[in-house]
């Protein structure tokens, strides 16, 4: 693999390159396509469907079973809710206009409701995947290929008082399916905050779970760990101040070792206060990066051959400066 971290022109942003360590989409559609010919229960003339990845069909083949529900229920859960088509552009995406109540139960997000976006938030997500492909043509193709749906959340006031305290989040149980709240339109992890709704965020957020979604596609064709005991070796995690399992630090790692590229890029756009919030989400996401790389490659043992392979791609994704301009 050529290393891609070329040296940044004129403090831009470094290109990445997909690792070889990972699955490509067409391989998780080959393995998606495989399981629907061997599932139990497969409809008469029934097979997997072409264009993007139904989610709620790639979860129940993920337990060998085609759910059991009426045509249409493939993507959601539920006949009667639908996908409705955002972006102008390349790349275009799709926002759901509701989600079964039983997936909701088994997602276990019982302090959340599904919403519609009203005309605001439909301008910024149109404009998030408008944007997204010219500010990092990578990140929009990951985004395009691991992200079927997105399902937009409010808070339940009487189950979760605190309102909204997650920006984005996704599941291993429902693939291809990025779950967004109004705190993905101002979070930067791990700790920073646009005190204004900001596009970037939100792409940022689309990408941070597309890498997520990605990455549980991989490990389903090439398990990273040698054994589960490895996976759930705990690691110290410096600024949570907390021990996590070797599992979580790779997902983290695999997620911070792509936001400096994409941070650096949005950084040459940005200028004011914004651009010293996300000179400072930078410099915070490679720090993050480094330290979860070493603390992970200590541990060599608990890793597959796969998953040191894909711990030496995520190393060399890590910019070798960051631009010149902010360092």
């Amino acid at each position: 693999m050529a290393d891609p971290r070329p040296p940044c022109p004129q403090g831009g942003a470094a290109v990445l390159e997909p690792s070889p360590a990972l699955t490509g989409i067409d391989t998780v559609r080959r393995r998606y396509a495989g399981l629907s010919a061997r599932a139990e229960g497969v409809p008469p003339g029934r097979a997997l469907p072409g264009g993007a990845l139904p989610p709620y069909l790639c979860g129940r083949l993920n337990h060998g079973r085609w759910p059991a529900g009426p045509p249409g229920s493939e993507m959601l859960g539920c006949a009667d809710a639908s996908l409705v088509e955002f972006g102008t552009g390349a790349l275009r995406l799709r926002y759901a206009t509701g989600l079964s109540p039983d997936v909701m139960r088994e997602l276990n997000l019982p302090g959340y409701r599904t919403v519609l976006p009203g005309p605001r938030t439909t301008a910024r997500l149109t404009e998030a995947v408008d944007t997204l492909p010219e500010l990092s043509p990578w990140a929009a193709a990951v985004v395009g290929d691991f992200v079927g749906a997105v399902v937009l959340l409010k808070p339940r006031p009487d189950l979760a008082p605190l309102g909204e305290t997650m920006s984005s989040c996704s599941f291993a149980s429902l693939p291809f399916t990025v779950f967004l709240t109004g705190l993905g339109l101002h979070r930067l992890p791990p700790g920073f905050m646009f005190t204004e709704p900001s596009v970037y965020s939100l792409q940022e957020s689309l990408l941070h779970e597309a890498l997520l979604l990605w990455l549980n596609e991989a490990e389903r064709v090439a398990a990273p760990f040698c054994a589960a005991r490895d996976r759930a070796t705990k690691v110290y995690v410096s600024w949570h101040n907390e021990w996590w399992s070797a599992g979580g630090c790779l997902r983290e790692l695999f997620v911070y070792a792509h936001l400096p590229a994409l941070r650096a890029a949005a950084l040459e756009r940005t200028s004011g206060p914004r651009a010293a919030l996300l000179e400072e989400a930078l410099r915070s996401a490679d720090a993050c990066a480094r330290e979860l790389l070493h603390s992970l490659t200590a541990r060599r043992e608990l890793f597959t051959p796969a998953g040191r392979e894909l711990l030496a791609d995520l190393g060399r994704l890590l910019p070798r400066r960051l631009p010149r301009r902010y360092s």
